[in-house]
């Protein structure tokens, strides 16, 4: 293994630029928050994601024309459209061994809970019930907590991973809070669609037919919501509840499931950056975990994330080693701009072998994926 080898390519460099190139607009609406409340951590905030991987610490080896990335500054805020990407490839790394070492076990599945859209008053409550709601419903399927006449062992519910999304409807500027969950559930179960209700219809045209289990999710979710004791009469008395999908994923797609799962909270359409929407969906999630895993993918530690990283420390301390045995190298800061105006040096860092290593294991199918 050598530099070349692990280089980092200068597109990855120009996608930073991209992902960042809001960010300034973003600290933009944080002066606004700090002029209107007089709370310094707005200050901060939008000092923090103005700077958001604009500068960069490098070890610079002048002869060998090598640049060892040492830090880069970044502001981890949940507006930052880069911290967002860095943080979901960090969840595949953390939750994809077990997901290959369980879906031989387990149907891998991807579930849409949904409420009514709320406007910008009613979204931090609403959140509120969902987080709190959502819980309580876990503890349904794990048997922690019963309604009586009813059975979810069949199900074999072992975990899942809860991850909120926010979206808005740009017309009436209404929020569509909703959760993409993925639930591990017995191998081989049956979920025949037979059912038809309002959510099976998209402007009138028959789109979709829904399980029994997946009209059981949508009337206790209502009920949950709705603040309704959870009992089998409620359940047959309600006619409909809150729209609630399921999709077994596909031999080999369960990853991609997990990717969009956990993307991040938003979608890139530009509504974060209107001056009314952006101070409620900031005060909203504030302090709020965006992904939450339960049961089996509770607080998840995988042993072979442990050995991937020896792997990787030795391998770049090899190639480090190698780099100072010829020259010792000078500190050098450096902006984003000079590093893709650069087209003399070669880029290396730590994460980016990890990254390397780790789609390299994939390919292999030794079961760990990022």
């Amino acid at each position: 293994m050598d530099v070349k080898s692990i280089q980092i390519e200068k597109e990855h460099f120009s996608e930073l630029r991209d992902k960042t190139s809001h960010n300034s607009e973003v600290a933009a609406l944080y002066d606004k928050l700090l002029q209107e409340t007089g709370d310094t951590a707005f200050f901060n905030r939008a000092a923090s994601i103005r700077v958001c991987s604009q500068w960069w610490d490098t070890l610079y080896f002048r002869i060998q024309q090598v640049k060892d990335i040492q830090r880069v500054n970044l502001c981890k805020d949940k507006f930052c459209r880069n911290c967002q990407s860095m943080l979901a490839i960090k969840r595949q790394a953390k939750f994809s061994p077990i997901l290959d070492g369980l879906q031989p076990r387990y149907e891998i599945c991807h579930v849409v809970f949904t409420v009514p859209n709320v406007f910008g008053d009613e979204l931090l409550p609403t959140l509120d019930k969902m987080y709190k709601n959502f819980k309580h419903l876990t503890r349904f399927l794990s048997g922690n907590a019963h309604i009586r006449g009813i059975d979810f062992l069949p199900y074999g519910y072992a975990g899942g991973l809860r991850a909120l999304e926010v979206t808005q409807n740009l017309y009436d500027k209404r929020f569509h809070p909703h959760f993409h969950v993925m639930l591990l559930l017995k191998k081989g179960i049956d979920f025949e669609r037979k059912f038809i209700n309002s959510f099976s219809f998209d402007e009138w045209v028959l789109v979709r037919k829904f399980s029994e289990f997946e009209i059981l999710l949508q009337k206790i979710w209502y009920l949950l919501m709705n603040g309704i004791p959870v009992t089998k009469e409620k359940i047959i008395q309600l006619k409909e509840g809150y729209s609630v999908t399921l999709d077994k994923a596909a031999k080999g797609e369960y990853h991609e499931v997990f990717k969009y799962a956990c993307k991040g909270a938003f979608k890139e359409d530009g509504s974060l950056l209107d001056e009314e929407t952006f101070p409620m969906l900031f005060f909203a999630l504030h302090s709020r975990r965006m992904i939450q895993g339960y049961g089996v993918l509770h607080n998840y530690k995988d042993d072979s994330l442990e050995i991937l990283e020896e792997d990787l420390t030795q391998n770049y301390d090899s190639i480090v080693a190698k780099l100072k045995a010829f020259e010792e190298p000078i500190f050098h800061i450096e902006s984003l701009e000079e590093i893709l105006g650069d087209k003399t040096c070669s880029y290396i860092s730590k994460s980016n072998l990890k990254r390397l290593m780790i789609e390299r294991k994939r390919q292999e199918g030794e079961g760990v994926k990022g």
